[in-house]
């Protein structure tokens, strides 16, 4: 059975999405248990979101790659 990640694991989980995709701003969602992330100064903007920290990398590499930043 899953577990649900504490503030402390998420919090430490986005600050590495924040670390390995420069740029990009990732933060936990207030209510629902969404995780998001975007890229500042973008346009259109460039807002991802997931229900798991590793499916946020995914959208970003796809938002990236659907750019052609990657």
């Amino acid at each position: 059975m899953a577990t649900e990640p504490n503030d402390d694991d998420r919090a430490h989980a986005l600050a590495e999405v924040d670390r390995d995709y420069p740029g990009w701003h990732a933060w936990p969602a207030v209510l629902g248990g969404l995780v998001y992330a975007r890229y500042p100064r973008s346009s259109p903007p460039m807002v991802v979101r997931s229900v798991t920290v590793g499916g946020l990398r995914t959208e970003i590499e796809n938002a990236e790659r659907e750019r052609g930043l990657r």
